[in-house]
């Protein structure tokens, strides 16, 4: 079925003899367009009655006025003229053109239905396609048209012209080495140190690494030189005949030219266009006959000899076309006033008035082409098809398309329709916004139960639309999330397709070696070890499991590493040259540890820097040491060796080599297969194109290798079902009913030409005629994209700032074309307040469920219960109702060090230990990727306990990672000195001489055996040292050891916590404080009590949270329980800093509400009365 408001017949056919030269022409308004007088090589035919016939510009007609007898004389007299050239050649060019792709394709596979010379019958036919997602699609329509389509060549231009050359002159390679991705590594190689002195001075401008800067020139040389080739082949020629001597341009060329690699394209296209244009023979290596299907961005040297080929053979130029009119002498305002000044600008906006503003503001490019083809001097058509489908002017969209196709003004709709939604803008506040709305808005159009989706007759199908963005590769990981997150049997899924992704996001594999390029600059942390390592692939390559991922990150914890491979790696990336916290460091203490154990003594390494053991691996941990020794000791190769230039035929087989060796098991899949091919071709291709470049950096490497990686995989799936999902280029003129446009941001498109003065093309005031400009190219490919909706055309863009709400402008194109669209709507009628919708920040915003327009509504039901609420309600506490008891096997037991860690957070216990959930947290660990800081609180801590239990010297500090590097590490070893010094002296003179012992035991509680560890333990007395201030959880868990040693000794326990205040004048002051004597019976009760309280803790979060409970207890004795529950408050906030309330466990376990919202609510009472447990006689 044809779009909506297309006309429901085939498109009207005109076959007509070529005109001497075009001229601007008007449609009279209303007059359709249907079959035409048809002009056939030997005879005209007369169509069918009432025909209207296509009348020469020259005899001062409007198309669609029926033609004179005169007029058919004048006709009649060019078509003998016509025959007769027939006569004189064996080829012709014919011109076939219309608004519709489909269109030409039907004509294709008419001409393809004939069969070719009775001298070549099985030969392939040859289709010139722009790119290869044309020909897909061209390939699919052909076949459901003609049943098959086999035997077919879809080349490029490019690759056709080549061709051509190649069969024309003995000895040229496959591939041009002058094409851009070949030419920008000879250019690299003529970069160096003989460069040109202009080519010096801008590389010595140039930040960064000078290999890279090189590298980023030639690549600009080798775009500007392809574009020179293209559309300034007589500044080659002059350059090459040794014109602009001091021109470092002209001087690079003639370098180019010597270097061995043959002659330039452009000389070889230039040889051949003398040597053929109007020889009166065929070229070498023409196909039987030839289509040129929408190729309608060729160079003027490329359409000649497209036009010489036409000479010999039969050639079917397919043009698509926004304009059934000419429309060659178009011209924005701003061309005029670039060209003729300021003075000429009235009677511009006079001409303007009557012409169409789409054409006029975006047609540059395609109006230039049409400029060239219908000047004839390229090309001279024998015959012109046109197969043009007027749309009606039923709705907005194809209103604005009816007039840039009869190149008119715009003018109001005579019957517009309120609820018309086929010109459509969005404004979101982000890209996942742009998605999130794109799905709603397509669900009400696929579905026909709903206003907008019963507008389309018949339904849409999701394989009929496409979505498209000019960086569609930041899109495509969001648009898997929110259209892949629904599963295929809900009622909300949209099948889709992802087109145009880049190589590298086609597998985590393909991020793992680009993260091999990164080795030698990276800092080497411990969580892209551990990354590196969870890898599936890596992971089975080293028999690793996920446990030991984990048991290896708490190695990498307690060894102290945290980035980095060594000294001398860090001072290569200008860091300081400083051993600590490296994983040279924290291997050597692993392994010590692993030989030697806990209890050695420190030993010096070869330059003389001493290592504690870390005995934290043992017996069946030699399996892991030996894969994480295995794969730094390949990194570390690795990284070494890409510090040197190598050639890349190196480069390819070393990459290669280690990618292989970090995957030595066969494929899993299709999927890693796919990804591994990936990165054997990028590197094939590599080692191919710069095979000339001689020896190359890692940065060029690596930037080469990225930039091909980052393109679209040739082998990836286009068009195959679903909503398609690609960039804006490949489905530039193919049809689809609604054609979304997303990230339609002002900076983003269109492109600007880049700043430099590389490229002078781009700086030239005066464009040629055909000249390519990136800017115009964006504008004309709206257009086309415009013209190829057939229902709907749907864009958005960044609105708003997700930060502050502040607004934000979209792309100018989508500006004018609202400026546009409001001269087609009635008077009344605002363009912007109609057609633009301004999307909230969060997806269930009362506005997309009901409240306000049906536009913003959303299908997405778990957002609609919040969006309803005036206020949002805090959620209920994430266990509804108490799990059942946890199943244990055998006896239990539950050790002292596990009852203090619950009793630390009891919500943590539960969601962690119970549910095995996870978060990105630790707050009993400093971050896991950075050394120890001065202001580490946690640091600090460690620091002063290992300096209480024994005296160190600041090696021996850094040897066990406890000091900060550098000088900082001497300032905070001074000052937790001082601090130690106090703490031991006074616990030294309570101990007094007795020896210290470690008290192990094992108490029977009623199902459970409660074990206790407690060392130095003094004839009964046991200190508790606190780097800093005193807070609940430190009384706690001194409290718990206390009740735990009761339990052995009874009231010969004794035990006291030592800490340190620092005063305003920033003088220390020691603090102690006894704990109260607890009979053996009564400690027993009270640590039965808190066994009982971890078990309740195992079946639901417990409203626990020592600081404030502790502030509760310590206040009610003095000041009652009112201003003990606000200080119990003010704890949890964090009034003095980091509170328990901030903690993301509690967040989780009590989300969206305040454990403490209220005193005599549930949850506040049940605070109250386990602090008051736990407590009770125990607060200082």
């Amino acid at each position: 079925m044809p779009p909506r408001g297309a006309s429901k017949s085939m498109p009207s056919s005109t076959v007509r003899p070529p005109r001497s030269r075009r001229t601007s022409r008007k449609r009279t308004a209303g007059v359709g367009v249907s079959s035409l007088i048809v002009w056939g090589r030997n005879a005209l035919v007369p169509g069918a009655t009432g025909a209207v016939s296509r009348v020469p510009a020259e005899c001062g007609r409007s198309r669609g006025i029926v033609a004179s007898a005169r007029h058919r004389g004048r006709i009649a007299r060019d078509a003998t003229a016509l025959r007769h050239h027939s006569r004189m050649q064996a080829g012709e060019f014919h011109l076939v053109s219309s608004n519709r792709l489909d269109a030409l394709a039907a004509h294709l596979a008419e001409r393809l239905s004939r069969p070719l010379a009775a001298d070549a019958p099985l030969a392939p036919e040859t289709i010139l396609i722009p790119q290869p997602t044309l020909r897909r699609w061209l390939q699919a329509w052909l076949a459901r048209k003609l049943g098959i389509a086999a035997n077919l060549r879809f080349p490029t231009p490019s690759e056709f012209t080549w061709e051509l050359l190649r069969a024309d002159v003995a000895g040229l390679p496959e591939t041009s080495p002058w094409d851009g991705a070949r030419l920008r590594w000879r250019l690299y190689a003529l970069l160096g140190d003989d460069a040109p002195p202009d080519v010096r001075e801008h590389l010595d401008r140039a930040t960064g690494a000078r290999a890279l800067a090189r590298w980023r020139l030639a690549e600009s040389l080798a775009s500007t030189f392809d574009r020179y080739q293209a559309y300034r082949r007589s500044w080659l020629e002059d350059w090459e005949a040794g014109g602009a001597p001091d021109d470092w341009q002209a001087e690079l060329w003639r370098r180019l030219l010597a270097d061995g690699a043959g002659p330039p394209r452009s000389r070889l296209l230039g040889d051949w266009l003398r040597r053929h244009d109007g020889s009166g023979t065929a070229p070498p290596g023409l196909p039987a006959r030839l289509t040129a299907f929408a190729t309608v961005h060729v160079s003027p040297d490329v359409l000649r000899l497209l036009a010489v080929c036409a000479q010999s053979i039969e050639l079917d130029f397919h043009r698509p076309t926004p304009s059934a009119e000419y429309w060659g002498d178009v011209e924005a305002l701003r061309g005029v006033l670039r060209r003729d000044g300021v003075d000429a600008l009235p009677a511009a906006l006079a001409a303007a008035q009557h012409d169409n503003p789409l054409l006029q503001a975006w047609g540059a490019a395609g109006r230039d082409f049409d400029a060239q083809l219908f000047a004839y001097d390229l090309v001279q058509p024998a015959s012109e098809v046109e197969l043009y489908a007027a749309p009606a002017r039923d709705t907005l969209l194809h209103a604005l398309q009816a007039d840039a196709f009869e190149r008119a003004a715009p003018r109001p709709l005579e019957n517009f329709d309120e609820a018309d939604s086929s010109l459509q803008v969005h404004a979101c506040h982000s890209r996942l916004r742009e998605v999130e709305v794109l799905h709603d808005r397509l669900r009400a159009m696929l579905d026909p139960a709903t206003p907008e989706g019963a507008r389309f007759n018949p339904p849409l199908r999701p394989q009929e639309i496409a979505v498209l963005a000019p960086n569609i590769g930041d899109y495509l990981p969001l648009a898997r999330a929110v259209f892949g997150g629904i599963p295929a049997d809900d009622p909300l899924h949209i099948p889709y397709t992802l087109s145009d992704r880049p190589q590298a996001q086609a597998h985590p594999l393909v991020g793992l070696f680009l993260s091999l390029l990164e080795l030698r600059d990276a800092r080497r942390t411990a969580s892209e070890v551990r990354d590196l390592l969870a890898v599936p692939e890596v992971m089975a390559a080293f028999d690793l499991s996920e446990s030991d991922l984990d048991r290896l990150g708490d190695w990498f914890a307690v060894a102290g590493i945290a980035w980095g491979e060594d000294e001398a790696q860090r001072e290569a990336l200008g860091l300081g040259r400083w051993r600590e916290y490296s994983f040279a460091f924290g291997l050597d203490r692993l392994l010590l540890g692993y030989a030697t154990g806990d209890d050695s003594e420190d030993i010096p390494d070869s330059a003389g820097n001493l290592i504690a053991p870390c005995a934290v691996a043992e017996g069946a941990d030699a399996e892991r040491l030996d894969a994480l020794f295995a794969l730094l000791a390949r990194l570390h190769r690795l990284s070494t060796w890409m510090r040197e230039e190598h050639p890349a035929t190196e480069w390819r087989d070393r990459l290669a080599a280690e990618f292989a060796a970090l995957l030595p098991k066969a494929p899993a899949d299709d999927a890693e297969q796919a990804a591994r091919r990936i990165v054997r071709e990028a590197l094939d291709g590599f080692a191919t194109q710069a095979a000339d470049a001689g020896p190359l950096a890692l940065d060029v490497v690596r930037a080469a290798l990225g930039d091909a990686l980052q393109a679209p995989s040739p082998h990836q799936p286009f068009l195959g079902g679903g909503v398609t999902f690609a960039g804006m280029v490949p489905l530039r003129t193919i049809p689809f009913r609604v054609v979304c446009l997303l990230g339609m941001d002002a900076e983003a498109f269109p492109r600007r030409e880049p700043p430099g003065d590389i490229n002078r093309l781009a700086a030239e005031t005066t464009r040629k005629l055909g000249d390519r400009s990136v800017r115009e190219d964006d504008r004309f490919l709206f257009l086309q994209l415009l013209a190829a909706a057939g229902d709907a055309f749907y864009l958005s863009y960044g609105g708003r700032d997700a930060r502050d709400g502040s607004v934000r402008e979209p792309s100018a194109l989508v500006s004018e074309l609202l400026d546009v669209a409001q001269r087609c709507l009635p008077a009344g009628v605002d363009a912007r307040e109609r057609l633009l919708l301004s999307h909230s920040l969060q997806p269930f915003s009362a506005q997309a469920f009901g409240a306000g327009d049906a536009r913003r509504f959303s299908y997405r039901a778990a957002w609609r219960q919040p969006s309803t609420q005036r206020a949002l309600r805090a959620p209920a506490v994430f266990a509804a109702a108490p799990l059942p008891p946890p199943s244990v096997e055998g006896d239990r037991s539950l050790s002292l060090a596990e009852l203090q860690a619950f009793l630390r957070n009891p919500p943590r216990a539960f969601l962690r230990g119970r549910l095995e959930l996870a978060l990105p947290w630790r707050d009993d660990a400093r971050d896991a990727d950075r050394e120890p800081q001065g202001d580490d609180a946690l640091q600090r801590h460690a620091l002063v306990t290992a300096l209480v239990a024994e005296t160190l010297d600041d090696a021996e500090l850094r040897a066990r990672g406890l000091l900060p590097p550098g000088h900082e590490g001497t300032g905070a070893a001074a000052h937790a000195r001082m601090r130690a010094t106090l703490l031991r002296e006074a616990i030294a003179q309570w101990r007094g001489d007795a020896p210290g012992e470690r008290i192990e035991a094992s108490l029977a509680l009623p199902g459970v055996a409660f074990d206790i560890r407690l060392p130095e333990v003094h004839d009964g007395r046991r200190a508790v040292a606190l780097a800093g201030s005193m807070k609940g959880k430190h009384w706690l868990r001194a409290q718990v050891e206390h009740l735990a040693l009761a339990t052995v000794l009874g009231e010969r326990a004794r035990t006291r916590v030592f800490w340190i205040e620092e005063t305003r004048d920033g003088e220390l002051e020691l603090q102690q404080q006894d704990m109260p004597a607890t009979a053996r019976e009564a400690a027993i009760d009270r640590i039965a009590g808190l066994v009982a309280m971890f078990d309740d803790g195992m079946t639901r979060p417990l409203p626990f949270a020592p600081d404030a409970a502790y502030a509760y207890s310590s206040a009610l004795k003095e000041k009652g329980d009112a201003d003990a529950w606000k200080a119990a408050v003010a704890a949890f906030s964090g009034y003095q800093g980091y509170g328990d309330g901030h903690d993301p466990w509690f967040r989780l376990a009590f989300r969206g509400g305040d454990m403490l919202a209220a005193r005599d609510d549930a949850l506040g009472d049940e605070f109250v009365t386990l602090a008051q447990r736990v407590f009770d006689g125990g607060a200082a």
